[in-house]
């Protein structure tokens, strides 16, 4: 799978560089901690992380990473980390949520799989967000479709991409469950849109025909 270099997705301007790319502009700071050949990332993506993380990255020998309950962070940061994850040919795992942020950085695996010890985990992609409003910044889609075509070697669906354009609040995103996972258990349907008005995930527009399997999120088989 062809990886982008260091340079070949930039920025539209160095203000979106610095744009947040989160569920929450105070989400908690992250822990990275190893064990093995495995590291976990949990809490909020940003510069620190990626520090933290080239660093054992740059010392250990480690083939797994995985994002365990991250509701997002700093966009540039989140890509940053995909890409030397990328350059790097390891596993990815989405442990529990793993939100803007976090699901761009985990897009960087060569593997990517939801976990098997987290039943109801969950993937959720949207544009970036300017520190100060709640309306995305959408400038930005361009980078995440560029990134996502990049790492599953496809163009993201027209309805992904509509999708985009209609959230209306941080919250607001493309959730791909688990197989696992409660809701797309119960309802048959593991894709969701939601514009962020939405109470709760259940409202939000189910697409039955799409799975993160199905469109490359996660690798072929590894959709446990």
């Amino acid at each position: 799978m062809k990886i982008p270099d260091r340079h070949a997705l930039r920025y539209r301007s160095s203000a979106i560089f610095f744009l947040l790319f989160s569920l929450g502009v105070h989400a908690a700071r992250a822990d990275v901690a190893t064990e093995g050949h495995a590291v976990t990332v949990s809490g909020r993506i940003g510069w620190e992380e990626y520090e933290k993380l080239s660093a054992i990255l740059a010392t250990k020998e480690i083939s797994k990473v995985v994002f365990k309950n991250s509701g997002g962070g700093s966009l540039s940061w989140g890509l940053r980390i995909g890409k030397i994850l990328a350059e790097k040919d390891l596993t990815t795992v989405a442990e529990g949520i793993c939100a803007s942020a976090c699901a761009i950085a985990f897009m960087g695996g060569a593997v990517r799989e939801f976990s098997s010890e987290q039943p109801d985990s969950a993937l959720m992609f949207h544009p970036g967000f300017e520190p100060a409003r709640q309306l995305p910044a959408l400038e930005t889609k361009a980078i995440l479709l560029e990134w996502l075509e990049a790492r599953t070697g496809q163009p993201a669906p027209a309805d992904f991409s509509t999708a985009m354009d209609k959230i209306t609040k941080r919250k607001g995103g493309v959730y791909f469950l688990a197989p696992s996972h409660g809701l797309a258990l119960k309802k048959g349907v593991s894709v969701y849109f939601c514009e962020g008005s939405e109470d709760n995930l259940s409202q939000c527009a189910g697409q039955a025909a799409a799975s993160a399997q199905q469109m490359r999120i996660v690798s072929p088989g590894q959709s446990r």
